[in-house]
């Protein structure tokens, strides 16, 4: 109770007499562990995911990774409901082999991740990174998740329906996918006739294979900017 009355305290003076937002909360979590930067992501319903807010590009990168890849800290969080300290994300290349090639050439060397849970309910995960390994974070872990357990605070009285995320399905990371990913899924399963889970796999091997985010390559396949060969995305030779 102490630590989440404090990240209250420390959330509200940030916040100057305005509304504690989750950026506000985020951005308080990371200055107090000396992290160069967060990111929240949020499992808002079944199959649906969206990144909330973020500090910079290596925090979107960082995000976006694990989406793509379905693997990382921040799904490791949210499915085990405990934090997830990496001292150094490029000792971790057996533990998450797709996620650590993708963020190897950002600035972000160790990550803490933190569940975001209300009464034992997933509603997503923050993460904090460093652009040193080995942050020295000691007791102050304990500390800083009582600013996720704020976040997670905001998120669930904002909630239009909160029941529908208890007892969502932990079958397979990364639980879920930002609305557009599941509209460029469509697009792609009807012009290539392709189920529409088979057409977002290959969304994402594609993302994957050519350096590019999931969630931006389907923006560009939504807006018609681009649009993936068949032998790109079918059996096709």
């Amino acid at each position: 109770m102490e630590h989440r009355e404090r990240a209250w305290r420390l959330a509200a003076a940030a916040a100057r007499g305005g509304p504690v937002s989750l950026e506000v909360v985020c951005s308080v979590a990371a200055a107090r562990v000396g992290a160069e930067g967060y990111g929240l992501t949020l499992v808002c319903g079944p199959g649906l995911r969206e990144l909330a807010c973020a500090s910079d590009e290596v925090a979107v990168l960082v995000e976006e990774a694990q989406l793509t890849v379905g693997q990382g800290p921040c799904a490791d969080a949210y499915a085990g409901l405990e934090p997830v300290l990496v001292p150094d994300l490029r000792a971790e290349g057996e533990r998450w082999p797709g996620f650590v090639p993708l963020v190897a050439s950002a600035r972000a060397r160790a990550l803490l991740a933190l569940p975001v849970q209300a009464s034992g309910v997933r509603l997503g995960a923050l993460d904090l990174y460093w652009c040193v390994p080995g942050p020295p974070l000691g007791e102050l872990v304990g500390e800083v998740a009582a600013f996720a357990e704020l976040a997670a605070d905001l998120v669930f009285r904002a909630h239009p329906d909160p029941s529908v995320l208890a007892g969502l399905s932990l079958d397979e990371p990364p639980y879920g996918f930002p609305a557009v990913v599941h509209q460029a899924s469509g697009m792609l399963a009807a012009r290539f006739d392709l189920e529409v889970a088979e057409a977002r796999v290959r969304l994402r091997a594609y993302a994957y294979l050519h350096g590019r985010s999931v969630s931006e390559l389907a923006r560009e396949i939504v807006s018609r900017r681009r649009m993936p060969r068949a032998p790109e995305m079918t059996d096709e030779s």
